[in-house]
């Protein structure tokens, strides 16, 4: 009842290996947090970028929009002006 099924040997050398497998995954876990944190920075940039072409697309809509009007406004002054 007593009998080992592994020998002291067998059981370092699992025990090595365990280790290493450990040590791999540690830095596996670490390159993937480094991805994560480049990402994060990525995605940060990419919202502001979308963020400028949002405001420049709604400063040239209202451009679009009112400035006809604007245009008609200014040429209405003139001819006011020209005529007294």
């Amino acid at each position: 009842m007593s009998e080992q099924w592994y020998t002291n040997k067998d059981l370092f050398e699992l025990i090595n290996g365990l280790r290493s497998e450990m040590q791999e995954t540690r830095n596996v876990i670490k390159k993937y947090n480094g991805l994560r944190e480049e990402l994060g920075v990525v995605k940060e940039k990419v919202e502001r970028i979308e963020a400028k072409t949002e405001g420049r697309k709604s400063v040239a809509e209202a451009i679009r929009l009112w400035g006809g009007w604007l245009f008609a406004l200014v040429t209405l002054v003139v001819l006011l002006i020209t005529k007294i």
